[in-house]
């Protein structure tokens, strides 16, 4: 798809603001697991977001979307799945037809997320680290991205 020039300036100009919000921020990811010694492996990580059942300490991590910024989802395409966004909507459809995989669960808000993150025992996703660093119940395990 093109863009014409007054919307791709425009989607720049939209985009100054949460360039600005977060400038100088990291992606992290963060889990409700209460163990302290919790890692995930790349691969493994990539895994629970394709929807294969993930086991940590004989639970089934709950894989989180954050879509709450288009720079976040951004940097999970790239890093996480390192897929493009048809490529990994086709991935996970594929998967659930074929075999029945649930797709992660999506949330748009930060609100959403720290909801979700509460409802959900084991859960992990992503965030801007100034987003979840000081909330209760919500443990950084790792960074992903770092401007």
């Amino acid at each position: 798809m093109m863009l014409s020039r007054r919307q791709f300036f425009g989607m720049i100009a939209l985009g100054l603001p949460a360039l600005r919000a977060h400038a100088g921020n990291s992606v992290v990811l963060v889990t409700t697991d209460t163990d302290p010694d919790f890692s995930l492996e790349s691969i493994r990580l990539r895994k629970v977001f394709l929807g294969f059942a993930v086991l940590h300490d004989g639970h089934l991590l709950r894989p989180i979307r954050n879509r709450s910024d288009p720079r976040l989802d951004a940097v999970f395409l790239q890093h996480v799945v390192a897929m493009s966004p048809e490529a990994y909507e086709r991935r996970l459809l594929s998967l659930s037809l074929q075999q029945g995989r649930p797709r992660p669960l999506e949330v748009r808000s930060r609100t959403d997320l720290l909801n979700a993150m509460r409802e959900h025992a084991h859960a992990i996703s992503f965030a801007w680290h100034s987003d979840v660093a000081a909330e209760p119940g919500i443990r950084v395990v790792r960074t992903l991205w770092r401007e």
